[in-house]
């Protein structure tokens, strides 16, 4: 192993041995439908890119002038390694899967040509996303596969009011408002699941509402495994 990679190594050895709270260790995870995969090695660091799509303009007598825009979609990239299997590193936290099998999920996932949720524990980042960029890389002769991870923010256009069916008022010319008191009142039992994710699908149809699981079972762990026992939970919209 040469000197750069034996760096990066420890760098993020020390960083999955001090990441979390309460003990628990960062985890990446990503997830399609009924599919997951916990990055087995957490980057020891991630970059998420925001912009504003804000305008200069010139103007005359004036100069030029500030136009405020919309905000741009927000960009993620994640750079870390695969471990291959023959290796015992004590830093994997996630799912102990052979480079292959992580490097052809990723692939399958991109080609889908549909967003996935990216969750990492402990940070604001969970957001739907697409894969833009994936490359990976084998070097040292170890057999782990290096990485480079590029994500784009997904927003969801298909809104509640462009499916609203009520008639438009003659008068306003705008449409009733849709009728939620029945999901605003409903109780929905929390499904047993894998862990809080798939129980959050299972339950609400996505895997955005794993908070409220979480908050109600007083869960210390996002990730965790082999849930026997959930609460009812109402939902309030």
């Amino acid at each position: 192993m040469g000197l750069g990679a034996l760096s990066n190594v420890i760098e993020i050895l020390s960083a999955a041995l001090s990441g979390g709270t309460g003990g628990a260790y960062r985890q990446v995870i990503l997830t399609y439908d009924t599919d997951k995969l916990i990055l087995p090695v957490t980057p020891a660091t991630y970059k998420v890119s925001t912009a504003q799509g804000n305008k200069i303009v010139s103007i005359t007598q004036v100069g030029e002038a500030l136009i405020f825009g919309m905000p741009k979609l927000q960009t993620l990239t994640l750079e870390c390694f695969f471990p291959a299997l023959i290796h015992d590193y004590p830093f994997v936290v996630g799912d102990t899967k052979s480079p292959a099998e992580c490097v052809q999920q990723l692939i399958k996932w991109k080609e889908t040509r549909t967003p996935i949720r990216v969750i990492i524990t402990g940070t604001p980042v969970n957001m739907a996303m697409a894969i833009q960029t994936f490359d990976y890389r084998e070097q040292d002769g170890s057999q782990d596969i290096y990485y480079t991870l590029g994500l784009t923010e997904y927003k969801d256009l298909n809104t509640p009011a462009a499916n609203n069916d009520k008639a438009v008022d003659s008068t306003t010319g705008l449409k009733e408002r849709a009728d939620n008191t029945q999901a605003a009142t409903s109780a929905t039992l929390v499904q047993k699941g894998a862990d809080v994710l798939d129980a959050a699908k299972k339950s609400y149809g996505q895997y955005s509402h794993w908070r409220r699981i979480v908050q109600s079972n007083d869960l210390k762990d996002l990730a965790i495994n082999n849930i026997s026992k959930l609460r009812k939970l109402v939902i309030k919209n």
